[in-house]
């Protein structure tokens, strides 16, 4: 991950500035993200309280309005209040709680009037996970991800949300790993992709979308309980709370191809997320979607279109002969993501690949045009020059 540098200037910064007496506010405005260390993370879920949500949500309204420190804050009940639904008179019990576990503190400065409170420094020894400002205080003309996860009630489905911001990668997908949570078109969720067409040096494979969903790792497990039949776990309440959180759309499956069935295969190209909600960051998986289907369809030629007619399959796309069976994924993605570092270098690694699809594509249908069948697709980025 890249974060570190980043982390570590945030809190040499916050070590200059916290002296008694400049200790009004945290250095800089802030960012269109905050930080919470992996230690405050777990200690928030064992802290008593009367309101396990409450609580959580109220000590990410104080992070959420720290400066580039992450450590001072004049956010408080009001704000709480105003962005999450949470009244004054509980707002302020919550931030008495956090107190009395020892995660905030008054300042010197404080009053009771204009309070201010003290946060813990992010560590160095560990990434911390890195949540979007958007997600408290709410995109244009919508309730914010977390009081419409408030709302729900279930404490446990903002613990999953926020592990799930937690795992993001950042490869070209920006996603949760698909070890971690993905779908596919079949229980087992690996997608079994049909060679249906073989011409020249390239071959057409068919891929199927589906509904099935898979998860796996230790986060996963704190949402399953012990199942009270022939001994196992029970998955119930796990797939209830994915479901929740994509009916209110904090995350969504972005559907991607894969150079491989393996789980650590690397992330070919987006596809058209059709049905999905859209933004416009994701018309490329359609433009690219169009392009292999155009380029698929002119190896093919007219005179074979039953290839594409009675194939069943959402996906056509041609990869060199001898390249293996691609496979079709869902990459679980937060619809409001953290415009951290990390962020616009996956970003800026998705656009690489886009781009250098978008030619190759273009430049096989063009061959194929013309008849030309040998000519393998050029798949390997140009490296830039510093």
């Amino acid at each position: 991950m890249c974060y570190g540098a980043y982390v570590m200037s945030s809190a040499t910064a916050s070590n200059q500035i916290l002296q008694p007496e400049k200790r009004r506010r945290g250095e800089g405005k802030g960012s269109s993200f905050f930080a919470i260390g992996r230690d405050v993370w777990e200690a928030l879920w064992s802290v008593p309280t009367t309101n396990r949500l409450n609580l959580v949500l109220t000590y990410f309204t104080l992070l959420a309005g720290t400066g580039s420190d992450h450590r001072l804050t004049k956010w408080s009940a009001s704000a709480c209040e105003q962005y999450l639904g949470i009244g004054k008179p509980r707002a302020k019990h919550a931030i008495d709680e956090l107190i009395g576990g020892s995660l905030i503190k008054h300042t010197e400065n404080s009053t009771r009037l204009s309070p201010q409170y003290e946060l813990p420094t992010l560590p160095l020894e560990a990434e911390p996970i890195f949540l979007p400002v958007q997600a408290l205080t709410g995109l244009k003309g919508e309730n914010p991800i977390f009081r419409r996860v408030r709302e729900t009630g279930d404490a446990m489905l903002l613990r999953m949300l926020v592990d799930l911001y937690g795992m993001v990668d950042t490869d070209a997908t920006f996603g949760v790993p698909i070890a971690s949570l993905r779908n596919g078109s079949h229980a087992n969720s690996e997608v079994v992709s049909r060679k249906v067409a073989q011409v020249g040096v390239h071959a057409v494979w068919a891929l199927e979308e589906g509904t099935y969903q898979s998860a796996g790792g230790d986060w996963a497990l704190r949402h399953v309980s012990e199942s009270r039949k022939g001994g196992g776990y029970d998955w119930t309440k796990f797939w209830e709370r994915v479901a929740q959180l994509k009916q209110i759309g904090a995350i969504y499956y972005e559907p991607w191809l894969f150079e491989g069935a393996e789980m650590d295969a690397e992330p070919l190209m987006p596809l058209d997320p059709a049905g999905l909600y859209q933004v416009s960051e994701r018309d490329d998986g359609g433009r690219l979607t169009k392009l292999a289907y155009d380029a698929a369809y002119a190896l093919v030629s007219e005179e074979r279109p039953y290839v594409f007619e009675n194939s069943g399959a959402d996906y056509f796309v041609p990869l060199p002969l001898h390249h293996q069976p691609p496979a079709l994924r869902g990459v679980a993605r937060l619809r409001v993501e953290a415009d951290t570092p990390g962020r616009r270098l996956a970003w800026k690694r998705r656009r690489t690949l886009v781009e250098n699809w978008e030619k190759a594509l273009t430049q096989l249908q063009s061959d194929a045009q013309q008849g030309l069948f040998d000519r393998p697709m050029q798949l390997a980025a140009k490296r830039s020059s510093r």
